[in-house]
């Protein structure tokens, strides 16, 4: 019994960890699915991949300016910050123009768990896991590492192109 367990304690590192971020993102790729509608899914789309382009030039000028003491809890502040300020000004503003046309429901689905998959795996790669979260191998290659970051940021644009095609 004791190869097994050992198995799976490689597997699942620390269980709670790795079930609060599977449930989050299905619980959020769902409701928001069901719930977001299409102008705050392409918005909190949007808004995400701003957040992660700008959260890292803020992060160097903070850096390089000595603004704040660097660390993973105002890294975090600050993607977050970005975050809400360009999703709120991209969904009153920019994006009302989508929501003439229409989604499919397993079309907003695709895009909900592709945008929440971005957001996680994006909000994962900000945060320096060590010494904070342990989590599993097969939740860290989900979510975590060059390929599964490559995966999260082109899947949502390909999404948008297949939701685009598939009138």
């Amino acid at each position: 019994m004791a190869p097994y367990t050992s198995k799976l304690a490689l597997v699942i590192g620390n269980p709670a960890v790795d079930v609060l971020i599977i449930i989050f993102f299905l619980a959020a790729g769902f409701l928001w699915g069901l719930l977001g509608g299409k102008s705050k899914l392409l918005s909190f789309l949007f808004a995400t991949y701003v957040g992660l382009f700008l959260s890292s030039l803020v992060f160097k000028m903070l850096d390089e300016y000595m603004i704040a003491p660097k660390s993973q809890y105002r890294n975090i502040a600050v993607y977050f910050s970005i975050l809400i300020v360009v999703f709120i000004i991209l969904e009153r503003m920019v994006l009302r123009i989508f929501s003439r046309v229409g989604y499919r429901w397993w079309q907003a689905f695709l895009m909900s768990f592709l945008a929440v998959g971005l957001f996680v795996s994006g909000t994962l790669a900000i945060v320096s896991l060590k010494g904070i979260l342990v989590i599993s191998p097969l939740t860290r290659s989900l979510f975590v590492g060059s390929s599964a970051y490559l995966f999260w940021v082109a899947s949502p644009l390909l999404g948008l192109l297949l939701v685009s095609r598939g009138k």
